[in-house]
């Protein structure tokens, strides 16, 4: 009712009298009554999570708060959970639809630049700033926000089957002299990537540190060749198999 008075006297929008009429209809309105939103033990009004606020709580279009403001809500989402983005000022947060199924979206923060997140599929996501080159993988598991190797910068490159995902990021970059087809010495910049399995129905992860791949386009493309193995080919068009049995056996 404060709000009201106060917000119609500054307006000069109309005679006070109006007020207490908008008043009784608003309390009449089942869909903002103080009713409507009861606190029980699943609803607990605001949910802390250190700096952040959810409101209302394990409710359809509730919000996501930083600081007592508001970031970003949706009328067909329960938002229950929001996590960093490490080395950026933006968030990735939970939610739930209407339908039950759980997604992830981003909080994007207008100093990181041209930033990406998209669905790749099922309960993977990708993140990807063109303006810093910072690439992350994320995971939904178990009801969670399950951010891959969070401190490397250029995790990519997601290829999922039915039961595991494969994933790598750089771990060298040299320039090297290379003879061309007329036998003079060329720079050439090399990239060696580190392959990374889930299984899916596992929350850890495993690296393979026994496999060394060395390529000149910095972008390695996988594919699931059957239920194990995964294949790549180099810039010169050479083809290669990897049995992943071989490297992470405990994820097969």
């Amino acid at each position: 009712m404060k709000f009201l008075n106060h917000y119609f006297a500054t307006k000069n929008l109309i005679p006070a009298i109006h007020i207490f009429v908008i008043y009784f209809f608003l309390l009449s309105q089942e869909t903002i009554s103080v009713e409507n939103y009861p606190r029980d033990s699943r609803h607990r009004g605001i949910l802390e999570l250190n700096l952040y606020q959810i409101y209302p709580e394990n409710r359809i279009g509730n919000g996501i708060y930083f600081n007592k403001k508001l970031l970003d809500s949706h009328p067909e989402r329960m938002i229950t959970n929001i996590k960093d983005i490490n080395s950026t000022k933006s968030s990735v947060y939970l939610y739930r639809n209407k339908i039950g199924d759980l997604g992830l979206s981003i909080i994007k923060n207008k100093d990181d630049g041209e930033a990406r997140f998209w669905n790749v599929d099922g309960e993977f996501y990708q993140y990807s700033n063109r303006s810093s080159g910072l690439q992350r993988v994320f995971r939904i598991f178990n009801n969670k926000i399950n951010p891959l190797l969070p401190n490397v910068r250029t995790g990519r490159g997601l290829s999922i089957s039915e039961t595991h995902a494969v994933f790598y990021h750089i771990i060298d970059s040299q320039e090297m002299s290379i003879p061309n087809e007329n036998g003079q010495e060329v720079k050439q910049r090399y990239y060696t990537f580190r392959l990374h399995v889930v299984n899916r129905n596992l929350e850890k992860i495993a690296s393979i540190f026994n496999l060394s791949i060395k390529d000149t386009n910095y972008n390695l493309k996988l594919f699931w060749e059957n239920e194990f193995s995964v294949s790549y080919k180099l810039s010169n068009g050479e083809k290669n198999i990897i049995d992943l049995r071989e490297h992470t056996p405990k994820l097969f």
